[in-house]
This record gives C-alpha cells, structure tokens and sequence, in this order.
C-alpha cells in the first residue's frame, strides 16, 4: 500500500537582511552551501521523500528563483516523473510589491497547498533533514493542528 504524498511550502520571500551585502543582489534561498543553493537541499529532499508538488513564495529578488528552478525540478540523472517535484509560485513581491510575512504568505498560498502540508524555511541549511511520509500520516491520524521539528541551537548561537 502507498501512503498519499502531501505538498510542500518553501517560505523564500524574505529580505535575508542578516546576509547582507550578499543578498543585496541574490535571494537568500540561492546562497550556495556546499556547492549548491539553500533552497536546493530542500527541493532535493522532497524529491527522495516522493513529493510530488511544492509551492515557493517569493518576494525579494524573486524572479531569480522562478528562473533558477522553474517549474519542474528533478535531481540529475533521474528521468521517472515519480522523481521530479513540480514547483508552483506564490509571487508575493510581484503581486504585491513586498512579501506578506510567514503568516500572511501561507494563508495566501493556502489554496495551492490543502489542508495538510509540509513547511520549510527555504533559507536554511538542514542537509539531514527528511520529509517522511511516515510523520505525516502520524500527524494526520492525530489531533494537533501542527507539529514541528526544531534543531538544537549551534555552539555559536546559545
């Protein structure tokens, strides 16, 4: 039996002010980590969990990431349409000249997304991180209207 896939929000919208001057003329999400852009090792993830569909929000210097990922992403050399991750765009800054903050941009993308879905901060670094479908059918046959996972705090940050 499979389990029923969910989508995946990737919040990108954000003025990644703290890295500045490197965002001064590149998002955030496309800073490269270890040879590839943050928002990437998210995309790749939900590729290898079998999701089939994301939708990304973005706002400063969002065109950049529509044009780097489009709207079909798949890991080289994997050609099965079960292996590729069709992306949608909630263009926060285009419609409305700035971004809508987390809360303001999950509601507006609400209606691509269902009742249930993944969410990630498509700025952060979290190589080891899985989307489980094992987690989701967890959180489904439950009660709670969220559940989230938190990393402990780097040496450098207590």
């Amino acid at each position: 039996m499979t389990m029923p896939q969910f989508p995946a929000m990737l919040l990108a919208a954000g003025r990644g002010e703290r890295m500045r001057p490197l965002t001064d003329a590149c998002p955030k999400p496309l800073l490269e980590v270890r040879g590839r852009p943050l928002l990437e090792w998210h995309l790749r993830a939900l590729v290898e969990a079998g999701v089939e569909r994301a939708v990304i929000n973005t706002a400063w210097l969002g065109e950049q990431i529509g044009h780097r990922f489009s709207d079909v992403f798949a890991v080289e050399g994997k050609r099965d349409k079960r292996e590729q991750l069709s992306i949608s765009y909630s263009h926060e800054g285009r419609d409305f000249g700035r971004a809508l903050e987390t809360a303001g941009g999950i509601a507006r993308a609400l209606p691509q997304l269902g009742p249930v879905f993944w969410l990630a901060a498509g700025d952060v670094f979290a190589p080891d991180f899985t989307f489980e479908a094992q987690a989701v059918q967890r959180f489904v046959a439950g009660d709670a209207l969220a559940h989230l996972w938190l990393v402990p705090n780097p040496p450098h940050h207590p």
